[in-house]
């Protein structure tokens, strides 16, 4: 018989409750609705919802203040600009044409009459792409008569001009005539009764000058420009050829070093009226510096040995500037010394009613002087400076013997103090004005009581404003005070001077202008030469054709 175990009573018991469990959920399984359509119910909706960043904080430390001043050097190129359209000057009988502003056109046509019997023509025309190859022709006219005996002018010029460009180098050429006609109409009692053909003296000149020039720094910092300049100078009695060569080389070493060399050789050659023999009159000099250059500092330190005909000088050549504020005040000091060649020609340049010199020589200049110059506002320029000159063999002129010719005096020496102040405005192409300003203190005269016909005090002043478009008015203005001249027992001085010109010019498209200039306006009857009255108020007015380019 089993004994009774606990045990597995309690087991049945487990098996038996499994059972009727399965059986009471497939009974419920089987009593639920199958074809009723089956759905979820949402009780909640789930909404996310991202948890807060947390914000990094930078707290960044600004680099140091560079307080050094960069170094920048630029490299630019030529850009092929030529500027050869410039008016003529007109020195005699205070005519000074055309200060209403240069044509902006490379083509134009301008022409005029005015009172005085005064007939202006001026043209130039140019060929060529502009970049690489430029040709220009220039011509021009102007004559005037006066209410004195004789009182009369005329000058003439052609010119071609020849800018291209040949494998990175500049080629350019010039091929000139000028033809100048003055007669001596100074009151002088021994040509009272002469013909007026008697008193002419005609002076005709021509240029051909060449010369090329590197277009960029070669790799080696070495640029270039050797220049070849004739004149063939007469007077229909006397004639004279000028012939200098000038050819400058500089090199540098690196962005701040660099030297100059310069050589240069001046050949002249003079015939005087009535005289088999020609005269030399040669100039040669060796130029040689070595320059700094930074964003502060720029020094030239050198000399120039020149072989004045049979003479030796040593002259000096420095230069310093010193930016105390850079490009606002700059600190300039400089010690120059040269030998300027007073040829025939340019005599008559200084005086036309010169007679013929029998023989040349030069005159050597030396300054030492100080000042300060400096650009404000990208707008105002200036410069003033002050020092001390010297004057070896300077050319005076005197009337004393012939009213009416004035010979050419030989000074032995002349110092003095120089200043000189300009100053000068542009605003864009609207509106510019400059002064300049040149006052002479003349001491340690050696041969004669003064020095004749040189201006102790001159003002110079020019304006050019345009208020529209289509107006452009200019206006130029000449002061000084009266220079010293001789007569056979006493010394005197000539009257001060003050010439205002004016000019208007009226764009009536951009084909036509019409312009109109004033010279002398308070009609002053001056004498910048003894004996040689200059005509009152006059005025030229005309009209001016522009075509082939664009305006501006």
């Amino acid at each position: 018989m089993e004994s009774y175990n606990p045990e597995r009573k309690l087991n049945m018991n487990r098996i038996i409750i499994l059972i009727v469990s399965f059986s009471l959920t497939g009974l419920y399984s089987f009593a639920q609705d199958t074809t009723k359509k089956q759905s979820v119910e949402i009780t909640s909706a789930f909404k996310p919802v991202l948890k807060n960043a947390v914000k990094l904080k930078f707290n960044a430390t600004p680099p140091a203040p560079d307080n050094s001043n960069p170094n920048l050097n630029y490299n630019i190129p030529i850009q092929n600009l030529y500027f050869n359209l410039q008016p003529v000057s007109i020195k005699p009988l205070a005519l000074l044409i055309d200060s209403a502003g240069e044509a902006h056109n490379s083509n134009y046509i301008k022409a005029g009459f005015g009172s005085n019997s005064t007939p202006l023509i001026d043209a130039g025309f140019s060929f060529g792409d502009g970049k690489k190859t430029n040709i220009t022709l220039l011509a021009n006219h102007l004559s005037q008569k006066g209410s004195l005996r004789a009182q009369k002018f005329s000058n003439t010029g052609l010119s071609a001009n020849l800018n291209t460009v040949v494998k990175k180098m500049e080629v350019y050429g010039k091929l000139g005539y000028q033809q100048q006609t003055y007669y001596l109409y100074g009151p002088d009692p021994s040509t009272a009764n002469a013909k007026i053909d008697s008193l002419k003296k005609p002076y005709q000149t021509v240029n051909i000058r060449a010369g090329l020039r590197n277009a960029t720094i070669s790799p080696y910092g070495v640029s270039y420009n050797p220049d070849l300049n004739i004149n063939v100078f007469n007077d229909s009695r006397s004639s004279e050829t000028n012939a200098e060569l000038n050819v400058p080389v500089e090199v540098r070493f690196g962005s701040s070093f660099g030297s100059l060399l310069r050589v240069n050789a001046d050949l002249t050659t003079f015939k005087p009226a009535d005289s088999a023999k020609a005269y030399s009159n040669n100039i040669f000099f060796l130029n040689a510096a070595a320059f700094l250059k930074t964003s502060r500092v720029y020094v030239k330190a050198g000399i120039r040995p020149t072989w004045d005909n049979s003479k030796v000088h040593v002259l000096p050549d420095v230069l310093v500037d010193i930016h105390l504020q850079e490009k606002k005040v700059i600190l300039t000091a400089g010690w120059s010394g040269y030998v300027r060649k007073n040829t025939y020609q340019y005599l008559v340049s200084q005086n036309p009613w010169i007679n013929q010199p029998g023989s040349q020589f030069n005159t050597r200049v030396t300054e030492l002087y100080g000042g300060l110059k400096g650009t404000l506002l990208n707008s105002f320029n200036y410069r003033a400076q002050t020092g001390y000159v010297e004057y070896l063999n300077l050319p005076l002129f005197s009337n004393h013997i012939k009213p009416s010719v004035f010979t050419v005096l030989q000074e032995g020496k002349l110092q003095g103090l120089h200043t000189q102040g300009e100053l000068g405005y542009v605003l864009q192409d609207k509106f510019t004005a400059s002064a300049k300003a040149d006052i002479y203190s003349f001491f340690g005269q050696q041969d004669f009581s003064g020095a004749y016909h040189v201006i102790p005090v001159q003002l110079t002043a020019s304006l050019r404003w345009q208020p529209v478009k289509r107006i452009i008015v200019s206006s130029d203005l000449f002061a000084w005070q009266g220079p010293l001249y001789n007569t056979t027992t006493v010394t005197n001085r000539l009257s001060s001077v003050f010439d205002l010109n004016a000019g208007l010019e009226f764009k009536a498209n951009k084909y036509i202008s019409i312009w109109t200039q004033f010279n002398n306006v308070f009609n002053n009857n001056y004498e910048r030469w003894k004996n040689y009255e200059t005509i009152g108020f006059n005025f030229v007015a005309g009209i001016r054709l522009t075509f082939d380019q664009k305006q501006q």
